[in-house]
């Protein structure tokens, strides 16, 4: 891929900060690598002066663009300093200890950077990324980065993307999906914004504590879909533009709490439980209008008031009377409802035509007297 850079190019050689051993860069269709005490490494060979700079120190100066035919490779215990352009990095082979930094303002530092093969303990610092993808590593930690789609997708257990950072970082597509995430675990983004996209802003799958905090999850389609995973919400906001704020697959496990707040902007439906097999947790301070689907759910649990799991109440069968009718004030049709006599009953007592808003309490004989009973109910 090549991409048209406001890059100036180079009139005159470069010298090389002093913390940095090598120093590689382009100037029109010309590229040279040097060590910091002025041996020559390479000349005329984009690929080649990349890989030899970087094999050659440990911390390496990039200058220019390196639109490559094939990725170059980072090795362990390297810093790179990237004040212009290159096409492709790999990093694989349980490489570890790497530090890839990139200069101010620039429309894109890397245009795919893959990590594979068990690398860990990377840091990516204030880079433009078009393309990460990362399969099989982990300890990565990126700091104000910013991509055009992320692709997180792991092999089967223990050999996943784990353990990886977004803080203060960008996802912006306007082609499809912000994230792909597949078998991946230990996923944190702080302070990040995954926004703009033209497909969903988070796509999960058969990944394992995956968290947002203060962070902004939107998506022309669905804010975030989840299934066979869990996730966790803590202030954040969640929006889409089409269908969904929240899409609950099988078998998700969704917590949302301290002051997030979901929205969805045409179907007016915030949530939406699609198929049966999940769990769905809401704190009192979170703000969401609209569930759709709450019956298919395995478990339900809210202290929002809009949006009660459990509640508890008293009734009292009329003198004369065989049933009341109680409305329950939950967001659900319960699954349990328990009712105790607080007095002696005629009869036995048993509970019919249970709702989403009403269930019936009866006495197989009338009370000569009114009857009192305390009742709870759960979703």
């Amino acid at each position: 891929m090549v991409l048209s850079l406001p890059i100036k190019r180079i009139t005159t050689e470069p010298s090389i900060p002093r913390e940095y051993d090598v120093i590689v860069y382009a100037e029109g269709n010309s590229y040279y690598a040097k060590s910091k005490n002025g041996t020559i490494i390479c000349i005329n060979s984009p690929t080649k002066c990349l890989q030899e700079a970087i094999n050659y120190g440990r911390s390496i100066y990039v200058k220019g663009i390196f639109d490559l035919p094939n990725p170059v490779t980072i090795t362990s215990g390297k810093v790179i300093y990237i004040d212009g352009y290159i096409s492709s990095i790999r990093i694989t082979d349980y490489a570890a200890d790497i530090e890839v930094v990139g200069r101010d303002k620039l429309d894109f530092h890397v245009g795919n950077l893959y990590i594979d093969g068990g690398a860990a303990k990377l840091t990516f610092r204030n880079l433009f990324i078009n393309t990460a993808t990362i399969r099989f590593g982990g300890h990565i930690l990126f700091d104000s980065c910013t991509f055009k789609y992320i692709n997180l997708h792991g092999y089967e257990p223990g050999r996943t993307a784990h353990w990886i950072t977004f803080l203060r970082s960008w996802i912006q597509n306007p082609d499809g999906n912000g994230i792909d995430m597949r078998k991946a675990e230990h996923i944190l983004f702080i302070s990040s914004v995954i926004a703009y996209n033209r497909g969903i802003g988070v796509n999960i799958g058969e990944s394992w504590n995956i968290k947002f905090i203060n962070s902004i999850l939107e998506g022309n389609q669905t804010g975030i879909a989840v299934s066979v995973s869990d996730v966790v919400l803590e202030e954040t906001l969640v929006y889409a533009n089409r269908d969904y704020g929240i899409y609950i697959g099988d078998f998700a496990i969704v917590i949302i709490r301290d002051h997030s707040d979901v929205r969805a902007s045409s179907k007016d439906i915030d949530i939406l439980i699609d198929f049966p097999g999940s769990t769905l947790m809401i704190d009192r301070i979170s703000i969401i209008d609209s569930i759709r689907g709450l019956d298919k759910l395995t478990y339900f649990e809210s202290n929002n008031p809009s949006y009660m799991s459990k509640n508890t109440g008293r009734a009292t069968i009329p003198a004369g009377a065989t049933s009341v009718t109680v409305n329950h004030g939950l967001i659900c049709t319960p699954r349990k409802v328990l009712v105790t006599p607080l007095a002696q009953p005629n009869g036995y007592i048993w509970v019919s035509d249970i709702n989403n808003t009403l269930f019936t309490i009866n006495t197989s004989t009338p009370p000569p007297t009114d009857l009192p009973v305390a009742w709870y109910a759960e979703c």
